[in-house]
């Protein structure tokens, strides 16, 4: 039979340690705000001319650093705890996808490319992986995966809120 014609699992069985995808992430996160900081209008200036002309590079930098090191603590405690505690990385993958998704309504919004965008591209690669190898097999419980989901956009809301807030904290009148 051709090659071509049988389902992959026929062909390849793929077996992708999880705790490796989540440090995807670690690398991906790099990668983006490479792509907020360095292409073309950054991130930052964005957000100066068209939300908020008091935001700064310190905002960003502080935001990030937390963020990168909340990342890197729920993958260590991930990958020294293992199974229920999949719920801190897995939340953050949700936090990065739907990240992702914002930048694309940004662009669309603002008929503008949102610094950040192409590197989003490689979050839902490693959210597809997760989905595919790991969520729909069932080697992540549906249970962890909606609590994950939940606590991500959760996060999500709160980073908006935060750029919320310090709009009205310095642009009141904006």
């Amino acid at each position: 039979m051709n090659l071509l014609l049988k389902p992959i699992e026929d062909v390849v069985q793929i077996a992708l340690p999880v705790n490796f995808v989540f440090w995807g992430y670690v690398a991906a996160y790099v990668i983006h705000l490479l792509d907020e900081s360095l292409m073309g209008e950054t991130f930052v200036v964005m957000l100066q001319k068209d939300f908020c002309p008091r935001i700064h590079w310190k905002h960003f930098f502080v935001g990030n650093t937390l963020l990168m090191s909340l990342l890197i603590t729920a993958n260590v405690i991930y990958d020294i705890l293992g199974h229920a505690w999949i719920i801190a990385p897995l939340s953050l993958v949700f936090l990065f996808v739907t990240n992702g998704v914002l930048h694309l309504i940004a662009t669309i919004m603002w008929r503008k490319y949102s610094p950040g965008l192409v590197s989003s591209l490689l979050y839902w690669l490693l959210f597809y992986f997760l989905l595919r190898y790991a969520i729909l097999p069932g080697t992540i419980p549906a249970s962890s995966t909606i609590m994950s989901a939940l606590i991500g956009s959760f996060i999500t809301v709160l980073m908006i809120a935060c750029l919320v807030w310090l709009r009205k904290r310095y642009y009141p009148d904006g």
